[in-house]
C-alpha cells in the first residue's frame, strides 16, 4: 500500500549555526547538546539533530524500511524567532537545501517552504519563488512566533499569498510561553500539552478572525489528530451560537472550517479513541497520515494506522495515500 508522510521534519546547518550565535533564547550549545527555549525551558537536542541534518541515504532507509513512498519535508522550528535579516537569510539557505533533496530524490522529497513571516513581504517573495521556481507544495509554519501568532492581520499577507499560490499551510505546534506553564518546563509547555493548547488556540482565532472568510480557498493542516478540536468541534459550535461577539468575523461555526477548509493528520497521536473520534466527527476523507519524523515514534505510527480496525481497506487506503492524493493533488 502506498504511504505519504505529511509531517517529515529536517534541518539545514546554518539554523544550528545561528543559533549557537545567539545570547537569548532561543540559542543551542553544542558543547552539551542543549537548546535553550526560554529562561525555565532548556531540553536535549543532540539526539535529533543527526536525523534532521540528515537529508540523503538514512532517511531514504528508514522511509524505505517503513514502506513510505513519499516524505513532505518541513524545516524544523526556530527560523521565524530569528532577527529579520537572519531569517530571511536562514530561509533562503534552508529552502535551497531542501530543493536540492527534492531534485536528488526525485519524488521521494517533497518541498515544504519555511518563510521570514516577521518581513511579511519577503516571506511572499520567498514563499511565491520557493512554489513557482523550486516546485514546492505547502508552507510550513508555527502555532505562533514568540511574542505574536499567526491570526494576527501583520501575517495575513502570506496566507493570502499561499491560497493565491493553491500551496496549503502546515500549522504545527509551538511551545505555549503562558508563564503558568514554564514552571514545568517541556514537561507542560510542550507536547505533552502546551504545544496543542497553543495551536487549538491560533487555529480558533485564525476562524474567529475571519481568515477562512476572507480566504475560502486556503487549506491548513493540523497535526496529531486536530489537536484535540474534533472533541470539541459540538461544544464550540454550540456555544459560538449563545455567546455572540462583535469582535467575532467568523460568518459560519467551526465546524464548518473544519469541513471545507482545515485538514487533518494522524502525527504523534497513538490513540485509537482519539482517531475514532476524529474519523467519526470530520470524517475519513478528511484524516491524512504524518509521522512527526524524527520526534515521534515513526514505526509505531505506521503500525497504528497499518493495524486499527476501520471499516474498510479502502480507508486506510484513504488515510495512507488516497486523501493526500485528492485533497492536495499530491502522487505517488
Amino acid at each position: 500500500m502506498k504511504r505519504i508522510d505529511l509531517e517529515n521534519h529536517f534541518c539545514d546547518q546554518i539554523l544550528f549555526d545561528k543559533m549557537v550565535e545567539r545570547t537569548t533564547p532561543p540559542f543551542y550549545r553544542k558543547e552539551t547538546g542543549m537548546t535553550t527555549l526560554t529562561e525555565h525551558i532548556i531540553i536535549p537536542q543532540g539526539k535529533a539533530k543527526p536525523y534532521l541534518l540528515d537529508m540523503g541515504e538514512g532517511r531514504l532507509k528508514v522511509m524505505d524500511d517503513l514502506g513510505i513512498d513519499t516524505a513532505v519535508l518541513s524545516c524544523y522550528r526556530g527560523v521565524e524567532l530569528l532577527d529579520v535579516t537572519e531569517s530571511i537569510e536562514v530561509s533562503t539557505k534552508t529552502n535551497d537545501t531542501l530543493y536540492e533533496a527534492t531534485q536528488k530524490y526525485p519524488g521521494r522529497f517533497l518541498g515544504s517552504a519555511v518563510l521570514p513571516v516577521n518581513d511579511a513581504a519577503a516571506a511572499c517573495a520567498e514563499l511565491e519563488r520557493c512554489v513557482k521556481e523550486l516546485g514546492f507544495i505547502a508552507w510550513h509554519t508555527f502555532s505562533n512566533y514568540g511574542s505574536t501568532a499567526p491570526e494576527d492581520i501583520r501575517y495575513r499577507p502570506i496566507f493570502k499569498k499561499a491560497a493565491e499560490l493553491g500551496v496549503y499551510v502546515y500549522l504545527h505546534p509551538y511551545l505555549d510561553h503562558n508563564p503558568r506553564v514554564q514552571e514545568y518546563g517541556i514537561s507542560l509547555a510542550g507536547a505533552a500539552l502546551g504545544f496543542t493548547v497553543d495551536t487549538m488556540i491560533t487555529i480558533t482565532k485564525m476562524i474567529m478572525s475571519g481568515l477562512f472568510d476572507e480566504l475560502p480557498n486556503l487549506t491548513v493542516i493540523l497535526g496529531h489528530l486536530g489537536e484535540a478540536l474534533p472533541f470539541l468541534l459540538s461544544r464550540m459550535d454550540d456555544r459560538s451560537i449563545h455567546h455572540k461577539n462583535p469582535n467575532l468575523k467568523n460568518k459560519y461555526n467551526p465546524s464548518y472550517y473544519f469541513n471545507n477548509n482545515i485538514l487533518v493528520t494522524t502525527s504523534g497521536n497513538l490513540s485509537k479513541e482519539a482517531f475514532y473520534c476524529t474519523r467519526d466527527v470530520l470524517g475519513i476523507d478528511r484524516i491524512l497520515f504524518a509521522t512527526d519524523y524524527p520526534h515521534d515514534a515513526t514505526a509505531e505510527m505506521v503500525k497504528f494506522i497499518n493495524e486499527i480496525p476501520l471499516d474498510s481497506e479502502a480507508d486506510r487506503e484513504a488515510v495512507f495515500y488516497k486523501n493526500a492524493a485528492e485533497k492536495l493533488g499530491i502522487g505517488v
